[in-house]
């Protein structure tokens, strides 16, 4: 889809410029392009009417970003910091123990190995859960913080 398509055809590059900065409340970059202009505007009334990034992606979009700064590739920060391989969570639930094995990629519960935590949550309570909470990370994470 382009900016045409959103409407933003008739408009001058002057008025895309303060298009954007209404939008994000800043000056759009010197050299940005018609093209980033209205990705840019398109973006910010897409997330407007249907909601922006949730909370873990603006975490891993963090990571990418220390990574890139720290001179490291992107992705090299491990994704669960404390979670290394051979780790073994234990949880409780409606009378029965579930141990989970943190694996390389992924994590092995049950003799089944999954994606993610969250994942294993679901499965064991038939509810959305957030894996981490569920396994008791989150906590641990706000008291070493």
């Amino acid at each position: 889809m382009s900016g045409s398509d959103l409407g933003f055809g008739d408009l001058t590059m002057k008025e895309l410029r303060q298009r954007w900065q209404k939008a994000f409340g800043n000056v759009p970059p010197v050299r940005a392009s018609r093209d980033l202009l209205e990705l840019g505007i398109g973006w910010h009334i897409q997330s407007k009417k249907f909601g922006g990034l949730d909370r873990a992606e603006r975490e891993r979009i963090t990571e990418l970003v220390a990574d890139f700064r720290g001179g490291r590739a992107p992705g090299a920060t491990p994704r669960h910091p404390g979670l290394n391989p051979g780790v073994t969570l234990v949880r409780e639930w409606s009378g029965r123990t579930f141990q989970v094995q943190v694996l390389e990629k992924g994590f092995l519960c049950d003799h089944k190995v999954w994606g993610s935590l969250s994942e294993i949550a679901r499965e064991i309570t038939g509810a959305r859960w957030n894996g981490p909470k569920f396994f008791g990370l989150r906590q641990a994470q706000k008291q070493a913080a």
